[in-house]
């Protein structure tokens, strides 16, 4: 079977668009999202400026992220090396979106599905060139089989001096450009001043260079077609009601082991944790593109995907808050001690799988590293104490001191983590940079600043270490409630803040 692959030589490249044009009428695609785009940087300044035209499409990835993190099997790896997608069998989670480092996925706004380039399959199966080849004025896409010796763009990629988008991602793309630009082709070099899209102006992402007023040569983006960010403030609930619903489990078996035996964990604690699990799911669905389908993650699962295992662990954990309920209910104190050990390790596993749903997230460098999944775990563990501690100045419980001081040490680990993150550490990559940039001191700084640390972290420490110490039960009260505002105002700006750099 031939391995298909592209050579483009940006040297003949004259940003005629011709190639976005032939691509959008031979797929029905509608207005407002591209298979494939030229984009546009231009250096220097007047009279002396030149333009790159650097032609963007699928690179059919060896290793391609889309498909290992699609929950569904829709993305899947034809024998000919193309990446291609069952539309039929697409629930739009937009999970392809966050993996791809290229910006290559998009949802079709007519299908509600994801869509992508796939080298025209269709015209490639039928011995035609791809739509974009064969409409090229200029000749300077070269298509063909990697693996035949004797093709053009075999005997490009082994001789050129070529070039591909983001080796270091380890994707092995099989796009190959010949006279790259490096601030074109490196989408973290070029200043965005501001963007056009479908003849509106709009504001430039918040995590892209900022324009130097004092290098007024520096290379800046002229034209590019960049998609919307695929998750948003609905990601940030789902993960805060996750967090509260594991924790609340978490903390519940672990004070039923240590002998309070009271209503808090007999039936408070664990109707509220199945009450933000069925929460989590509705918001799940929801967020769906297709959530008629939603079912088929268990019916069709990708068992590479995180999002799959989270679906069973979410599942699992229901399951067993319900059995704790009716033991709890019955009075059955034995099938309760017996529910602790499962009850720990689900409500462990279905907090920690996000954090490497979102390391599978692969073109999003501030997910990337095992120390989100220990602060997710540390944020549960805070959210599930506060919750449980409101629930206790309500109906009374044994436990409170516990609580208090498991939340104080819970937020004191995860503040310890956001500032290794953000404060404490240089950054491993330019795109990690910047969205470290964005946090500290760009659109997301106040809410940091006001939000995740001072008014969400170091005031609730304050006020919990004062009701140790002898303060009122109400000071512990106010300190709960914001500790876990605090950490919504994080969850959010560490998901908006990953998809603020520019990825094309």
């Amino acid at each position: 079977m031939p391995n298909y692959g592209f050579a483009i030589d940006l040297r003949k490249c004259i940003g005629c668009h011709a190639c976005t044009i032939a691509c959008k009428a031979e797929h029905e695609i509608p207005v407002g999202v591209n298979r494939c785009w030229v984009k546009t940087v231009e250096k220097g300044t007047f009279p002396d400026t030149r333009r790159f035209f650097f032609p963007v499409l699928c690179n059919q990835c060896d290793r391609a992220p889309c498909e290992k993190i699609c929950p569904t099997n829709a993305l899947f790896k034809r024998d000919d090396g193309i990446v291609d997608l069952h539309g039929d069998s697409c629930i739009g989670c937009r999970a392809c979106m966050v993996a791809c480092p290229y910006d290559q996925l998009f949802i079709d706004p007519n299908t509600r599905t994801a869509e992508k380039c796939n080298f025209c399959a269709n015209r490639v199966e039928n011995e035609l060139l791809p739509a974009c080849v064969s409409v090229c004025p200029t000749e300077c896409r070269i298509f063909g089989d990697l693996d035949d010796p004797a093709s053009e763009v075999a005997q490009i990629a082994e001789r050129e001096a070529v070039s591909v988008r983001k080796p270091e991602k380890g994707t092995i793309p099989k796009v190959f450009y010949i006279g790259a630009e490096e601030s074109a082709i490196q989408p973290e070099i070029a200043a965005r001043p501001f963007i056009y899209k479908e003849g509106r102006v709009r504001l430039r992402p918040p995590g892209s260079p900022a324009p130097d007023p004092s290098r007024p040569g520096d290379p800046r983006v002229d034209y590019d077609a960049p998609h919307e960010k695929p998750w948003g403030l609905d990601m940030a609930l789902y993960l805060m009601t996750k967090g509260i619903g594991t924790g609340a489990m978490l903390m519940t078996a672990i004070l039923w082991w240590l002998g309070d035996h009271s209503v808090i964990t007999r039936l408070v604690g664990p109707a509220i944790s199945l009450g933000f699990m069925i929460g989590t799911a509705v918001l799940l669905i929801v967020d769906l593109e297709r959530p008629e389908r939603f079912y088929y993650i268990l019916l069709r699962p990708n068992w590479r995907s995180w999002m799959v295992w989270g679906a069973y662990f979410l599942t699992a954990h229901g399951a067993i808050a319900a059995l704790w309920i009716a033991a709890g209910w019955w009075g059955l104190a034995g099938v309760l001690t017996a529910l602790v050990w499962p009850a720990v390790i689900v409500s462990i596993l279905a907090t920690c799988y996000t954090g490497f749903l979102f390391a599978q997230g692969l073109a999003r460098d501030l997910w990337q590293g095992p120390h989100a999944t220990f602060d997710l775990l540390a944020q549960a563990m805070a959210e599930g104490a506060a919750v449980l501690m409101l629930a206790s100045a309500l109906v009374g419980g044994e436990s409170a001191r516990l609580l208090t001081m498991t939340l104080v040490g819970a937020m004191v680990v995860h503040i310890g983590f956001v500032s290794f993150e953000n404060l404490l550490t240089p950054s491993p990559t330019r795109h990690h940079e910047l969205a470290v940039a964005a946090i500290r001191r760009g659109p997301f700084a106040r809410l940091f600043w006001g939000g995740a640390v001072i008014g969400g972290g170091i005031v609730p420490l304050v006020l919990l270490l004062t009701a140790l110490l002898g303060g009122s039960s109400p000071i512990a009260v106010v300190g709960a409630i914001l500790a876990i505002a605090g950490g919504f105002a994080w969850e959010y700006i560490w998901v908006e803040a990953g998809q603020s750099v520019p990825l094309s």
